[in-house]
């Protein structure tokens, strides 16, 4: 029979063989104390919340069942609560109610540790908040780049983004940053291996902009669906270095734009995120003693 030391021993030679999904990467506290989630939610299903206008027509309450992870960005934590949530803007672009959320695990870029969040007064009117994002609960910083390259995007030791406007890409693509890239490096480090994409409806236009109540320019509706396009060419370069590494990605939103990841009805993907604890709950026995093991309490 197999003691404790056995079993130790063990684990530990197959920790120093194993190589993990990300290497390199490394996630912060507010204090800066270093933690490596790599694989935290190893194999595992997850859904990312975007924000496109079908986000307000979809139930939304499937995403609450038992063994379901979603991960949100910018604002769309109105919609729908996340148990993950990212973001690459200033944070005071964000509603304060989501960073002040303690059951929501929030991944930030290192550069907006020390800035101010801000409070909404009504009628479209803010005032800075006296909150800082590294006074917040539950928050994790990343290190991030700014160059694009689909063959190291999955093996960087930083969290990509996408190119500053000054630069291009190995594909000819100038500028174009998004938190979608970054949500997506962020879901292959902790170990998710599919991913169901909801609210990625990749056009915008003046009467169809966001699931929740927000105003665009013309100029801004242009820009992002340049920035669609753009991203849609990168998520197809990235396909073949995704499917290397095992990593799945569906897209769940009907009517989108983006053609770079395949379709799956949404009923379905719930199912398939869900399985694995959907089966019916019973109480009875959990706490009489398993057949062959000691009754401690019994025990002189």
């Amino acid at each position: 029979m197999r003691d404790n030391a056995t079993d130790i021993a063990a684990l530990q030679a197959g920790l120093a063989q194993r190589k993990p999904a990300r290497s390199g990467v490394r996630l912060y506290t507010a204090d800066f104390d270093g933690v490596s989630l790599c694989d935290f939610y190893r194999g595992r299903h997850a859904f990312l919340v975007l924000s496109g206008p079908s986000l307000a027509s979809m139930d939304l309450s499937q995403l609450s069942r038992r063994g379901i992870v979603t991960m949100g960005v910018n604002n769309s934590w109105a919609v729908h609560r996340p148990t993950l949530w990212t973001s690459v803007d200033c944070p005071d672009r964000f509603i304060d109610t989501g960073w002040k959320d303690p059951g929501i695990v929030k991944l930030v870029p290192m550069e907006h540790w020390n800035r101010r969040l801000r409070v909404a007064l009504g009628e479209g009117r803010f005032r800075a908040s006296q909150f800082r994002v590294r006074e917040m609960p539950s928050v994790f910083l990343y290190r991030r780049n700014e160059h694009f390259d689909p063959t190291r995007f999955l093996a960087e030791d930083a969290i990509c983004w996408g190119n500053p406007s000054s630069t291009t890409d190995s594909l000819g693509i100038k500028g174009k940053r998004s938190v979608m890239l970054a949500a997506l490096s962020l879901l292959h480090y902790l170990g998710f291996r599919n991913v169901y994409l909801v609210g990625a409806d990749f056009r915008m236009s003046e009467t169809e902009k966001y699931a929740f109540n927000e105003g665009r320019t013309k100029a801004a509706i242009r820009h992002n669906n340049v920035l669609y396009e753009s991203l849609d060419r990168r998520f197809k370069a990235l396909a073949p270095h995704f499917a290397e590494q095992g990593f799945k990605i569906w897209n769940c939103t009907p009517g989108s734009g983006l053609t770079a990841f395949p379709q799956m009805d949404y009923a379905k993907a719930v199912e398939r995120a869900s399985a694995e604890c959907s089966k019916p709950i019973d109480t009875r026995g959990w706490y009489a003693p398993v057949k062959g093991e000691v009754d401690k309490e019994k025990k002189p």
